[in-house]
């Protein structure tokens, strides 16, 4: 194997032949390697449910945008980095099937819009996705267990039977993940974004946002709540509202920066001085900053 660049600009077509078929020897000796890890890390598990242990889905999203994180900060070279993380993307995919059983359930909206393409490129070419009529039975589906995440379009201010209404304080299915999180897809759903949904405990990436829903008055505007909710937190995007038709209240589903899961008083008392006095106030979910374009350059 040729040691520098220098040396392969001499060599011929044959001995750089040669040279790729070598290194990837090596990378597959690697992937071999790795996979034995992985294998002993899903024994390591079995052994920790056999002892009475909880059965926890094997997905770590906070993990997952470390690893991303890492790859694109080290990587030189022409090598494109969105490649190098769908690269990453199924090893960890096929890795986490290694585990557990895998599925994926693809939620709609009520326009019919989906993140199937997202979904296949964050989740890998193995795992099966099923997809739903209504958001309804998706989120169903990740909270009795029958699907491990669920995958659903960002939300859209003002649309029928928004998907995150059943984000309540009996269920503990969050949000954790948002995508793209590391290149999008090109052609069909490109210019798609999604949240990965799943009943998994909530961690922190190091860059974060986390989401809340706040109940409010209906009496109060949403252009108040807008500019206030603004004021008080630099940064913070509403999502989404949907207003409860036997009450006078309306739930606003707010995306603030930061990983604010054990700071919900914090939140809460920056509302209350802005005038809003939320009724109830609770966090459905918190995700790594994806990736900017320009880091992916």
């Amino acid at each position: 194997m040729a040691s520098d660049d220098k040396n392969l600009a001499n060599l011929g077509l044959d001995e750089l032949r040669s040279e790729i078929d070598e290194i990837d020897q090596a990378l597959q000796s690697l992937i071999i390697r790795r996979t034995k890890v992985v294998q002993a890390v899903g024994a390591y598990k079995d052994r920790m449910i056999a002892a009475g242990g909880k059965v926890k889905v094997p997905y770590r999203p906070a993990r997952e945008a470390r690893i991303m994180r890492t790859l694109v900060e080290r990587h030189e070279g022409a090598f494109p980095k969105t490649a190098l993380i769908q690269i990453w993307r199924e090893m960890i995919a096929a890795g986490t099937r290694l585990e557990a059983p895998y599925t994926v359930a693809l939620g709609r909206n009520a326009d019919g819009l989906d993140c199937w393409e997202l979904a296949r490129l964050n989740f890998g070419c193995l795992n099966e996705i099923i997809e739903f009529d209504t958001p309804r039975e998706a989120f169903n589906a990740v909270e009795d267990g029958r699907a491990a995440v669920g995958v659903f379009p960002k939300p859209q201010l003002g649309e029928a039977q928004p998907w995150w209404v059943h984000l309540s304080e009996q269920s503990p299915v969050r949000v954790v993940s948002k995508l793209p999180f590391g290149g999008r897809p090109v052609g069909r759903g490109e210019d798609t974004e999604g949240f990965v949904l799943a009943a998994i405990e909530l961690e922190d990436s190091g860059d974060d946002r986390t989401l809340f829903v706040v109940s409010l008055s209906k009496e109060i505007s949403m252009d108040t709540v807008r500019k206030k909710i603004a004021d008080g937190i630099d940064g913070s995007v509403i999502l989404g509202f949907s207003d409860d038709e036997a009450t006078d209240r309306r739930f606003v589903l707010v995306d603030v920066p930061g990983f604010f899961c054990n700071r919900t008083n914090a939140f809460q008392s920056t509302l209350d001085a802005q005038g809003l006095r939320p009724e109830s106030l609770r966090v459905v979910g918190a995700y790594a900053v994806p990736l900017a374009e320009d880091a992916l350059s």
